[in-house]
Formats: structure tokens, C-alpha cells, sequence
């Protein structure tokens, strides 16, 4: 493997470990389910229908960021974009917005789908994270 991918698979990881610690202190110092939700798989079929432990849970969401970062890497290389940090601010904007369905489908009790406090939380810790997206590509 390369290096420029190597670079972006770390750091692949590296935001989802971010993301995953920064909703679990939101989660732990406000009582909102951020970081539950974040990990919640219940309403996908067959998925959903299994007992899974935190560390697969936490997998799940590992792999997902693999696949966020590796698609921003390819789309930044491909149309040669400049502006970075707006084009992953913008490209983080759908899973800043998948809070709506994913609260109102996940079956964890007490969490609202229109909490703006929750979604604040959320939304923030996403922002964060595509705080990091440019770091995957190398000047």
C-alpha cells in the first residue's frame, strides 16, 4: 500500500476514534444519547435483530469514517478541488443531517428527533470532524 493511503486510512481511524471519544463526553456530560446513537444499528434488518457489544458497535462506526474519508480523498483528487475545509465542511453536511431519521428510527429510548440540543451536540461533533478531513491529503 502506498503511502498517501496508508495516510488516509490513519487517518480514517484516527477521526472516527475522535468523533466516537467527542460524542461520548457529549453523551457523558449532557445525558443526550449522541454517542448511542452514533453507534446504533437497531432498525437495520437482520443488523438490528442481533445482540452486538460496544467494540463492534464501535467497529461499525470505525469503517464508516474508512469509507467517509477514503470517498473525500478520492473526490478531492479527482476534480482537484482547492478549497478543502469548505468542500469537507459541505461533505460532512448528509451525516450531520442523518440524526433526523436516524433518532426517529433507532429504538433508544429518550432521545427525541427534533432534541435541538441533541442535534447540536451531533452537529458539532461532526463539524469536528471535518475539521480533520484535509489532514488525509498531502500538498
Amino acid at each position: 500500500m502506498n503511502g498517501k493511503w496508508l495516510r488516509i486510512l490513519l487517518l480514517g481511524l484516527f477521526n472516527g476514534l475522535l468523533l466516537g471519544s467527542i460524542t461520548k463526553w457529549f453523551e457523558l456530560l449532557s445525558g443526550l444519547k449522541v454517542y448511542q446513537l452514533l453507534l446504533n444499528v437497531d432498525f437495520i434488518p437482520v443488523v438490528g435483530e442481533f445482540h452486538w457489544n460496544e467494540a463492534w458497535l464501535f467497529t461499525f462506526h470505525l469503517i464508516t469514517s474508512l469509507f467517509i474519508t477514503m470517498s473525500y480523498a478520492y473526490m478531492i483528487r479527482r476534480r482537484r478541488i482547492v478549497r478543502r475545509l469548505p468542500f469537507a465542511l459541505l461533505f460532512i453536511v448528509p451525516a450531520v443531517l442523518l440524526y433526523f431519521p436516524l433518532s426517529f428510527l433507532s429504538k433508544i429510548g429518550g432521545l427525541l428527533p427534533f432534541d435541538l440540543s441533541a442535534f447540536s451536540l451531533w452537529a458539532l461533533s461532526h463539524f469536528i470532524y471535518a475539521l480533520f478531513l484535509p489532514l488525509s491529503i498531502q500538498k
